[in-house]
């Protein structure tokens, strides 16, 4: 019977990641402990004791863990997993393109799961080295009134058991509302920072490097359907086709800020084309008060608390927009978890959903390119409640078979054998 490892690091979303799976593990008979990354770290000999070497396995997400962190070092600088021979399954949530430093450091036992086709394809180009699992987009979760971890927690537990909370934890979802009886019309749940923020570094290194970035932007602004490391090179091989294939991943990643960007750009878009049209929409999420928009009164904010504050929102709402953050073959949890919460989920399109739902059947999609008619999408919907209940109805019956934790869990068990 193979132990894992699971990790609680700073990043909240990841943190519930990991307790989800944490949950699906525990009830599929697996020894599993929650390390939490914080320092001081108390119990390294506890952590040491539950590692069955060459039998353990580490999951992951954005490389926590193996960023060469202090604490899972010996006092010789010897990686703890490579000392025990632990295996590490990491799962990355953005492109491979933000991690150029951390893809060079490595365990020896390594597989790494994207969640998004383009990101598949960039690491067998720049990485073929490195083993990769399919592409696997993250799962959605039904709104409880409590989530595992509990606050009763001590701030000095360093490994946890989650077995002893699983009973809590997993308790029954709460039964949903029909979307006629919904109190809140569109809700987005996601932060948002001014794309002016990120001006600065592209006026960092002159004229002439800001006309580059700029014109790349432009590229994506004029066809938003393309994957944006194939817009990077394309216009890098143009201007500096000098470059080997070890300056660009360096390059490339050094430009992660036209990605915030665009993916900024369009979220403001989105929610601003709906406040034009006089549709209320409510926000959770950090820096919404800073949208330039005409009729900001009629966007409410919540400021980012957690994710179940998120999954609550999403369960009293009849509409959960979604912008995809520039996964152009894959999907994102929000999608999920809206169908999950029975509300309708209108979002642009991947060839990936594309490939899996069908337009008005499980969810509903816009167009980037034709924002314009958004507005007529969403109000059409909101005029027929009986519409959307089918459509939310058979978004939830399949959701809740094929798209939760335990499925994703379920997926990632093959890839145990195989380190």
């Amino acid at each position: 019977m193979k132990r894992l490892l699971l990790f609680e690091s700073s990043v909240e979303t990841l943190r519930f990641f990991s307790d989800r799976l944490a949950e699906e593990f525990v009830s599929m008979g697996y020894e599993v402990r929650l390390v939490r990354i914080h320092e001081p770290f108390r119990h390294l000999n506890e952590l040491c004791d539950f590692i069955i070497p060459h039998e353990t396995i580490m999951i992951t997400f954005n490389f926590h863990g193996i960023q060469r962190e202090a604490i899972f070092h010996t006092k010789e600088g010897i990686l703890l997993w490579e000392l025990y021979d632990v295996a590490c399954i990491n799962i990355i949530v953005d492109h491979p393109f933000y991690y150029y430093e951390e893809l060079q450091y490595l365990p020896k036992r390594y597989l790494q799961i994207c969640i998004d086709g383009d990101h598949n394809d960039y690491m067998k180009r720049f990485y073929p080295d490195i083993l990769c699992g399919e592409p696997m987009p993250l799962a959605g979760c039904d709104y409880r009134h409590t989530f595992f971890p509990h606050s009763t927690f001590s701030p000095e537990e360093d490994v946890i058991d989650p077995a002893g909370y699983l009973p809590d934890a997993r308790n029954e979802s709460l039964s949903q509302t029909p979307v006629f009886k919904r109190s809140t019309d569109v809700v987005f749940t996601g932060c948002f920072t001014q794309p002016d923020f990120f001006l600065p570094y592209m006026k960092r290194n002159g004229a002439e490097y800001d006309a580059f970035y700029h014109d790349i932007l432009d590229d994506l602004l004029a066809d938003p359907d393309q994957c944006i490391h194939t817009v990077y090179l394309r216009h890098l091989n143009r201007e500096l086709p000098e470059l080997t294939e070890e300056e660009l991943k360096n390059v490339m990643n050094k430009m992660i800020f036209l990605d915030l960007w665009i993916r900024f750009t369009f979220r403001g878009r989105v929610i601003q084309t709906l406040l034009d049209a006089d549709i209320p929409v409510h926000c959770i999420g950090a820096g919404w008060e800073t949208l330039s928009a005409g009729k900001k009164d009629i966007l409410t904010h919540t400021p980012y608390s957690d994710t179940a504050v998120c999954l609550k929102a999403i369960s009293e709402a009849r509409i959960s927009l979604n912008v995809m953050p520039w996964f152009k073959r894959g999907a994102h949890d929000r999608i999920y978890s809206s169908m999950i919460n029975g509300a309708v989920c209108v979002t642009d399109k991947s060839s990936y959903l594309s490939e899996h739902f069908k337009d008005n059947d499980m969810l509903c999609y816009y167009d980037l390119k034709h924002l314009s008619a958004l507005p007529s999408t969403v109000t059409h919907l909101l005029r027929h409640p009986d519409t959307m209940q089918k459509i939310a109805d058979r978004a939830k019956s399949y959701a809740g078979e094929h798209l939760t934790w335990h499925r994703f869990a379920e997926k990632l068990v093959p890839y145990f054998s195989a380190l």
